[in-house]
């Protein structure tokens, strides 16, 4: 058999661990069987993860064994790559070469690594990289990857013949992104290779609002042309499309980005997937590198190690300029700050932020309690910094109508939901859009016949 993603499960990391509530590195793999937030399936787990007292073993011991020839990876947004970190070194890997690379620099500059940032780090892993339309085969399945529209780079739903039937899985998708076209070819390909199921994302079965990135764009320069103060946007690392609608719309305002150097390494890589222009690289005239302070607070060289420190130093050896904080500070409307984390918003403070000065929230709303917790620290230090906020975004997945055109196109025989808390959405949509389909509910580990 083959896994398609093996991601990180969100939903049950947050039911059970937390910041303080962590757990611990010998009972890494235990703690994620014993919870649920892993599958118990025997002969899948690195041996390296078993704990000393035998709790993994244990809770394997009864678990059915699969022979699993093969992980496809949809694209690299962790909920969807992040465990491959637990597999056995010998499972091969199949993923696009954008999803590779993304996940490889990702790696490379987290600051904190545990054994679930560590994919691809120790280049043990079997890799075997693939782009839209080709024709993959693992053993007695042919998987064709074809690409999507999302929020990152190198994102594929992927179409799977084996003996059984035929099954189609989006991944993550949507219709309202620069890209669009590609998602309507693969809902085309769908249809046309006669697809028995369809399994389908519907983070945002929920929703009919169709915010479009050219919508994010017109809002952004907006709102940064009407501040003389410092402006700053917390988005995602691997959102390219926001960072693009980002520097167009500073741009227009006459602002330079500034990004964190983990960042401009990532547009690197983007540059090398050909997804971002080398105008958009440091040195390019619209975007900049800002050093965050670190250790003495000085910035000393002594204080950056590792991939940051040669980056830095090769930023210098090519004689471009780095920004700190005081530079922000004395010329606060000639900037736009990108932030990565909430945690950078405590930079923000070195900046002094005068009047008129705006944060900008340009990534999906709060949809639980933690992350409410999150934007509630965030406000309060925004409260004392006497920064106003403004949320403007677009949603990397599918809303409710798009949901509909993607399987009114496909018409498949079974709907399987995946990826939403309201799997019973999809019939009301289904039976207007594609009546002959049977909707079909997951359950843990219970098996389904195509």
């Amino acid at each position: 058999g083959i896994f398609i993603d093996f991601g990180i499960s969100y939903s049950a990391r947050r039911r059970f661990f937390g910041w303080f509530l962590r757990p611990k590195r010998f009972s890494l793999l235990a703690s994620l069987l014993t919870t649920g937030s892993v599958p118990r399936v025997a002969n899948l787990y690195d041996r390296d993860l078993f704990d000393p007292t035998g709790l993994a073993a244990e809770a394997l011991s009864r678990a059915p064994k699969l022979d699993v020839r093969a992980v496809v990876v949809s694209h690299p947004h962790t909920d969807h790559i992040g465990h491959v970190s637990l597999l056995r070194k010998g499972i091969p890997i199949y993923l696009g070469m954008g999803s590779y690379e993304i996940s490889k620099t990702r790696e490379t500059t987290k600051p904190a690594k545990t054994v679930e940032d560590k994919i691809f780090a120790d280049d043990e892993r079997p890799v075997q990289l693939f782009r839209t339309g080709a024709r993959v085969r693992i053993g007695s399945f042919e998987v064709i990857p074809i690409h999507v529209d999302h929020s990152v780079p190198g994102s594929y739903g992927l179409i799977i013949h084996s003996p059984e039937g035929s099954v189609a899985y989006s991944g993550d998708l949507r219709l309202h992104g620069p890209k669009r076209a590609f998602t309507e070819e693969f809902a085309e390909a769908v249809a046309s290779q006669g697809v028995d199921v369809v399994m389908m994302e519907g983070t945002r079965i929920r929703e009919e609002e169709q915010v479009t990135e050219m919508d994010v764009e017109r809002g952004l320069t907006r709102h940064i042309s009407a501040r003389k103060g410092l402006v700053a946007v917390l988005t995602g690392l691997v959102d390219y499309d926001r960072l693009r609608s980002i520097v167009s719309a500073s741009e227009a305002a006459e602002r330079t980005v500034l990004v964190s150097p983990r960042m401009a390494v990532m547009l690197e890589t983007f540059n090398r997937l050909g997804v971002m222009p080398r105008d958009f690289l440091p040195g390019g005239g619209r975007v900049e590198v800002l050093v965050e302070r670190k250790g003495s607070g000085m910035l000393d060289k002594q204080d950056y190690h590792g991939w940051e420190r040669e980056y830095l130093d090769r930023i210098l050896e090519r004689g471009l300029r780095l920004f700190t904080d005081l530079d922000v500070a004395a010329h606060q409307g000639r900037y736009t700050v990108v932030l990565n984390s909430p945690d950078d918003v405590l930079d923000l403070l070195l900046m002094r932020p005068v009047e008129d000065s705006l944060f900008i929230y340009s990534t999906s709303e709060p949809h639980n309690e933690e992350q409410e917790i999150d934007r509630e620290r965030i406000d309060n230090w925004l409260s004392i910094l006497g920064m106003k906020s403004i949320q403007v975004h677009a949603s990397g997945h599918a809303s409710r109508e798009e949901l509909a055109k993607i399987l009114g196109t496909t018409r498949p025989k079974k709907v399987i939901p995946i990826h939403t808390e309201n799997p019973e959405l999809f019939q009301p949509v289904l039976s207007r859009v594609a009546p002959g389909s049977t909707l079909i509910n997951l359950h843990p580990q219970v098996p389904i016949t195509i």
